[in-house]
């Protein structure tokens, strides 16, 4: 496997070619396990290449890896240890991902995930089960909102700071993977969060929705008030359109700005720095917090280690319909979410970095196709910008579900030279690419079904898979290039 690098808005392979990743997320969130609660074995990576599928944000806990302090457990890292070989052998890269939801799931008082007890001070707040949604801890939650408090303030346990030890904590798996041929990169925390700060954030949002919605001319509120009084859902749900979405949320931009620069970034540069202390491999992402899911502006600035800006860095969004965990999903928006990602495009070319969407979809049952043409949405517009993307998430036998159809698709895994544009017309059935190479080069196609027809380059088939996919090679010298596949419908 090709060591995979960054250069300005693309990742890049050691042939210098342009690279893009189509993954999905398998997390363990159980709160307490000896090994990884997946069973990722040879043939479930077989079939998980068959789909197109070349990287796993692979999410663990820090429950997981030091449920007690200074003691990592070791029959758990193994079983990462297996799945980062077998990774290898099919070419599968591995992001690890420290998941945190809530902070920690409080020795299973609340539906949380991430610290372990020890890692975990609320000062007397009581954790608790959700009243709503899982998330609502973060809204009502005083135990989240210490909980985050401790940890950015880097408060003491047995006279160790929690982050210092969270430092640690990476250190210990940069020294054990960081070699791997598998070996993607570090997704530092998932969705970090500012803790009590967020009390007015929340507050001041409610006051710019409500606000909005009562002045604000781009709100059809006739269209609204009829919709309320036919109790029609989905109409209601789609006067909260995208064209909106940052004159609401744009009011807590500045509150945003002060956790990111006084509280996440330090956090960000004293994390990679350790990782630095071991090993100089591997791309680090940063995140948004959680609170920028929804379109807030992110104002963090690129990683640095020791005043030097960090050479391989990349940015990993997240964003959802704000139905997202709850019934309402099915009425999901993709107007809406394609301008939260615009933010975070705006992020993007503001760091100067790749990116790789690292969740989105978030349907709870991933067996239902009615939201497909919400994705099918967003999988284009992740296209147009030449986004990477791993879908939220795994629950055990997708591979065998009606989700393949969506998320298995024709895409350019390696490229050599600068893409131009690529897609994946469904209704047509053809995909097409268009890119500039410098120099001579082979590019690398997985096509999800058979081929009918390709025009513009000739090629061979480097792989065949048995559900009729394939990974198709083309060999180009320096110049223009533009192909057109015809896949078998």
């Amino acid at each position: 496997m090709e060591k995979i690098l960054t250069q300005q808005l693309r990742f890049v392979d050691e042939s210098g070619r342009t690279r893009l990743f189509n993954g999905m997320n398998i997390d363990d969130k159980n709160r307490d396990n000896s090994e990884f609660c997946y069973n990722l074995d040879e043939a479930f990576f077989k079939k998980y290449k068959a789909f197109g599928f070349n990287i796993i944000r692979l999410a663990v806990t820090w429950q997981h890896l030091e449920p007690e302090m200074y003691k990592y457990n070791e029959s758990y890292l193994k079983s990462l240890d297996k799945i980062f070989d077998l990774a290898e052998k099919y070419g599968v890269y591995i992001l690890l991902d420290m998941h945190q939801d809530l902070y920690s799931g409080n020795d299973g008082q609340s539906v949380g995930d991430g610290a372990p007890s020890w890692a975990v001070i609320t000062d007397g707040a009581k954790p608790r089960m959700p009243i709503f949604v899982w998330a609502d801890g973060y809204f009502f939650g005083k135990w989240v909102h210490r909980s985050f408090d401790h940890f950015w303030n880097n408060s003491f346990v047995k006279g160790v700071g929690l982050q210092d030890r969270y430092c640690d904590l990476w250190k210990m798996l940069a020294g054990r993977y960081g070699n791997k041929p598998a070996l993607f990169g570090y997704d530092l925390m998932n969705e970090p969060f500012p803790g009590s700060e967020s009390k007015r954030m929340f507050a001041r949002l409610i006051a710019s929705a409500a606000k909005n919605i009562a002045f604000n001319k781009k709100f059809n509120r006739g269209k609204m008030a009829k919709s309320l009084v036919k109790g029609d859902t989905a109409s209601l749900l789609d006067c909260i359109g995208g064209n909106a979405i940052r004159d609401i949320v744009g009011k807590i931009d500045s509150y945003s700005e002060k956790f990111d620069l006084k509280k996440y970034s330090p956090f960000l540069n004293k994390t990679t720095a350790a990782i630095r202390e071991v090993t100089p491999n591997g791309i680090v992402m940063m995140e948004q917090s959680y609170i920028c899911n929804s379109g807030v502006k992110q104002s963090a600035p690129p990683i640095t280690v020791n005043g030097e800006r960090e050479p391989l860095q990349c940015f990993g969004p997240h964003s959802y319909d704000i139905m997202v965990d709850t019934p309402l999903y099915q009425y999901a928006n993709a107007d809406r979410v394609k301008a939260f990602f615009n933010e975070m495009r705006n992020t993007q070319l503001r760091l100067d970095v790749p990116v790789i969407v690292g969740e989105w979809g978030g349907c709870s049952d991933n067996k239902d196709t009615s939201w497909f043409p919400h994705a099918y949405e967003l999988l284009e517009y992740f296209d147009e910008n030449q986004w990477g993307q791993m879908y939220w998430d795994y629950h055990g036998d997708d591979l065998d579900s009606p989700l393949m159809t969506m998320l298995s698709r024709t895409y350019p895994v390696a490229v050599a030279g600068k893409i131009n544009s690529y897609g994946f017309n469904r209704s047509e059935g053809v995909f097409r690419l268009c890119f500039t190479a410098d120099k001579s080069g082979e590019s690398l196609i997985y096509v999800h079904a058979p081929i009918e027809e390709l025009k513009g380059e000739k090629y061979s088939v480097k792989e065949e898979y048995e559900n009729g996919a394939s990974l198709i090679s083309i060999k180009t010298k320096a110049g223009e290039h533009s192909l057109e596949i015809k896949i078998s419908k």
